[in-house]
């Protein structure tokens, strides 16, 4: 009996404990930057956000095939990374060598990672554009390939790379929130940075983590 109460009470004090283990963790020690031009509304300040609204190619069976919009939505993408491969770097490996390793030799570490490549295609019928995306296939079910419309690739520039360090260019990754605010960028052609982006993609989900908790706790004391 004396073992079903305290098991009771730790049931009934579990909520409050770990929010207390997350204030006093590394969750709260280190906090990741927001890129892109930065807004003051009164004491608040609003952060740029992007878009998570790419394109896929369509089914086989479509008679006239083209490129069709899929938005990562936040409920199964509430954090994802964002790479873009422009035509001119297609045939250059070295630009994703970090991640290829990680994809071959450390798969358990990127695997629940949702890792988009975005490259320019104009359509289904665009053998040139997908001849050269074979190269980009990692064989990770977490790493996909997504399209930007040709003439409008460059408007990337206005958009994950608006305000961006001096030093980021494409085929960088861009670790995107829940909110869709930029909160780091990664260079893939180093290990070091596929590194710094688990850890920092990790660190997010801990904090989002830690926000559900605080809004359940909030909602039961109401």
């Amino acid at each position: 009996m004396k073992n079903k109460k305290l098991l009771f009470f730790v049931i009934l004090l579990f909520p409050a404990l770990f929010k207390i283990i997350l204030e006093f963790t590394t969750i709260n020690s280190k906090k990741l930057p927001y890129y892109g031009p930065k807004e003051l509304t009164g004491k608040d300040t609003v952060y740029y956000e992007v878009t998570s609204t790419f394109k896929t190619l369509p089914e086989k069976q479509n008679p006239a095939p083209s490129l069709k919009n899929i938005e990562l939505d936040t409920n199964n993408y509430s954090l994802f990374a964002v790479c873009f491969i422009k035509p001119a770097y297609k045939k250059d490996n070295y630009r994703l060598a970090g991640l290829s390793e990680y994809a071959q030799y450390k798969k358990d570490k990127i695997r629940f990672i949702p890792l988009v490549i975005v490259t320019p295609c104009a359509g289904a019928n665009d053998s040139s554009s997908l001849k050269e995306l074979d190269k980009l296939k990692l064989g990770n079910q977490n790493i996909f390939t997504l399209y930007w419309q040709p003439e409008s690739f460059d408007s990337l520039n206005l958009t994950f790379f608006k305000d961006k360090p001096i030093y980021i260019d494409y085929s960088f990754f861009v670790l995107i929130d829940k909110n869709r605010h930029i909160r780091g960028y990664y260079d893939a052609r180093y290990v070091s940075e596929i590194k710094r982006l688990t850890e920092e993609y990790q660190h997010l989900r801990l904090k989002e983590e830690k926000q559900k908790v605080i809004n359940i706790n909030q909602i039961e004391k109401k």
